[in-house]
């Protein structure tokens, strides 16, 4: 429901958008939202971050098209965390039941996702969370499998355990709609953590359920303008999930602490075997001494059968593939 009488009324729901340079899909991107059909009224808070094309002057003129409805706000200088607190006490303080996050260079492909997410959650009070599939829009021609982007579940009811042992993040924040209870304002933590859609996911599931729609309610664009996708980020990206993980746990006063060290320890011997492969010599020595600590630390048993494997494949590589030259070729669980 889109008239302009419609939205004179409390909105039940807030849609969060964050944008910056993205003045090739900006429109595409309003344009979904705004199309939305719903039985309630909805606000859109689009936090507008100082772009250096014409992303600002795009999003005013649709705040002059439907002003009941889109609201802009302006970062005085490009700064991506100001410009996300500024849109969560907007919509903290906007008086809604829901919210939906949004990002700027993707579009919502199904008309009804809103009404769909929060009959849900209308419905099933001990649900704090809800999301989508995706659909890919490649622009990059990489051609990735779909589980390159968003993991392949099997199940649509999901806690916070399985957020906390998940290798990746099981959410997008374009296919998200919660209720508005997180911390207001948000915990210090926020503003330095590179992981803000886990955070936010976490602090949601350790209040109840999250519920996972199967259907690709949301087109991802992956293009030139997103983050790059380079070995060293992906690096970085896993050691500042960590510690946001280590944090968290604290956060939550260690009630989650055995699931926690579960996925240090998993994080631990990645480091450990998969760290060590491209490293020779000396540097591979120091590696070792460097992260065997934390696996020690963690694992509440050692597995020593499992711990000389992994000396064997951290120093002594060429034994193995002497061996699995006897055998049907096949590759191990750490590619060596």
């Amino acid at each position: 429901m889109n008239s302009d009488d419609h939205f004179i009324e409390q909105p039940l729901l807030a849609v969060y958008m964050c944008t910056y340079n993205h003045e090739k899909f900006v429109a595409q991107a309003i344009e979904s939202v705004i199309a939305q059909k719903t039985t309630f009224p909805f606000v859109y808070f689009i936090g507008e971050d100082c772009s250096t094309d014409n992303t600002r002057s795009i999003c005013l003129d649709y705040q002059s098209m439907y002003p009941q409805i889109i609201k802009v706000i302006c970062t005085k200088e490009n700064n991506m965390m100001q410009n996300a607190t500024n849109l969560w006490n907007a919509c903290a303080e906007s008086g809604v039941k829901y919210i939906a996050m949004y990002e700027g260079d993707d579009f919502w492909i199904d008309e009804y996702k809103l009404q769909k997410q929060v009959d849900y959650l209308e419905k099933n009070p001990d649900f704090t969370l809800c999301f989508s599939n995706v659909k890919v829009k490649d622009e990059l021609g990489l051609n990735w499998k779909i589980e390159k982007y968003m993991p392949l579940l099997d199940k649509d009811v999901l806690t916070i355990e399985d957020f906390i042992l998940s290798y990746t993040s099981l959410t997008r924040a374009s296919t998200m709609v919660f209720r508005n209870i997180l911390p207001h304002p948000m915990p210090d933590f926020y503003m330095t953590t590179m992981s803000g859609d886990v955070l936010i996911t976490m602090l949601l599931a350790d209040k109840g359920k999250a519920k996972y729609f199967h259907e690709q309610m949301v087109a991802y664009r992956d293009h030139r303008g997103g983050i790059t996708k380079t070995q060293n980020n992906m690096q970085n990206n896993a050691r500042e999930l960590m510690k946001l993980y280590h944090i968290l746990n604290k956060y939550f006063d260690y009630r989650y602490n055995a699931i926690y060290r579960k996925r240090f320890l998993e994080n631990a011997r990645v480091n450990l075997v998969f760290g060590a492969k491209k490293k020779k010599g000396l540097a591979r020595v120091s590696h070792y001494f460097n992260t065997i600590p934390d696996y020690i630390k963690y694992s509440d048993k050692i597995n020593y059968k499992e711990l000389f494997y992994y000396h064997i494949v951290i120093f002594c590589p060429i034994v193995l593939k002497l061996f699995k030259s006897t055998r049907p070729a096949n590759t191990d669980e750490h590619g060596y």
